[in-house]
């Protein structure tokens, strides 16, 4: 029996035992500390993009200066992918000044406080859409192109309320 271990070396066996043991631990490290280990990752790399995180886009901070309203073109640019419904006649003439207006408010700084009343605004100039079948979709529209843009967080119910206001 003394000769069972004659042919491994003491610094085989060290060797062998210390990356067991980092082994071990390195498990037990990412099995109970996974969130700390990849924010602690995350803070060294500078890879801020989690969940818990709002575009700079979305931050408020309110202006002193009065900003001028960005002009909306008659039409809408053409890299528009997003088309939920085909719009016609007067409803198109609503929803390219919509999509006009929040491209345009997306190079600034959050402010709900002037985006939103001019969104009621564009609503308010086309107060015959308000009674048709198209009235979802331009909510909708609206609810995507804020989404998609970044330029709010809005919901359908939220902007259906804008067409009374």
């Amino acid at each position: 029996m003394s000769h069972l271990f004659d042919h491994i070396s003491w610094n085989t066996y060290m060797a062998t035992v210390g990356l067991c043991g980092v082994a071990w631990y390195a498990f037990v490290a990412w099995r109970y500390y996974r969130e700390e280990i990849t924010k602690l990752i995350r803070k060294f790399t500078g890879n801020h993009d989690h969940a818990n995180h709002l575009p700079e886009a979305l931050i408020y901070e309110p202006e002193t200066q009065e900003a001028v309203d960005p002009q909306f073109p008659e039409k809408i640019p053409e890299e528009a992918t997003w088309k939920p419904h085909v719009f016609k006649g007067e409803s198109k003439t609503l929803a390219d000044r919509l999509r006009a207006y929040i491209r345009a408010a997306n190079g600034q700084k959050y402010d709900p406080q002037k985006l939103v009343p001019q969104l009621k605004k564009i609503l308010n100039d086309f107060p015959d859409i308000a009674s048709t079948p198209e009235r979802d979709q331009i909510n909708d529209l609206i609810v995507r192109e804020c989404e998609d843009t970044g330029t709010a967080l809005l919901s359908k119910s939220e902007v259906d309320a804008w067409w009374s206001a």
